[in-house]
């Protein structure tokens, strides 16, 4: 970056700079993940304890992947059942599609929703680890 550029050339390399930085690194896709891992603790498991008749496979908290976005990464549950290829993400967020009638049939656990609300409550969560990715493709920030 050599030569003088716009404000609107500039913001363009720095959302460019950002993408590049969180598909190569790992700090924002790992604060959001153990962030959402925490919210399947809270919202899910801790509101449903194990029952003595079902064994947690323990998917939900583990199973997180990523995809490239127009404007950066987009980062979910990505548990999948594989036998049916059900959703069991959705499920539990929305508390539609269960196979079977239990205690939380029809109630929506937000495990998701609560990740983003925590998120961007404190914006400073978010910045920090884009600041880290960027200093790993040797970008300097304050």
């Amino acid at each position: 970056m050599s030569k003088a550029m716009s404000v609107a050339e500039l913001k363009a390399y720095m959302d460019k700079m950002a993408k590049e930085a969180m598909l190569k690194g790992n700090a924002v896709k790992d604060t959001v993940i153990q962030t959402g891992q925490k919210h399947v603790k809270e919202d899910v498991y801790d509101k449903y304890p194990n029952p003595r008749m079902y064994q947690r496979s323990g998917g939900l908290m583990e199973d997180w992947d990523y995809k490239e976005t127009s404007d950066g990464i987009a980062i979910y549950s990505n548990r999948i059942d594989k036998e049916t290829g059900k959703n069991i993400g959705y499920t539990i967020e929305t508390g539609q599609g269960y196979d079977y009638d239990f205690e939380y049939s029809g109630v929506p656990r937000p495990f998701i929703e609560e990740t983003r609300k925590e998120l961007a409550s404190d914006k400073r969560i978010l910045a920090d680890a884009l600041k880290r990715d960027l200093k790993n493709i040797g970008i300097k920030t304050n």
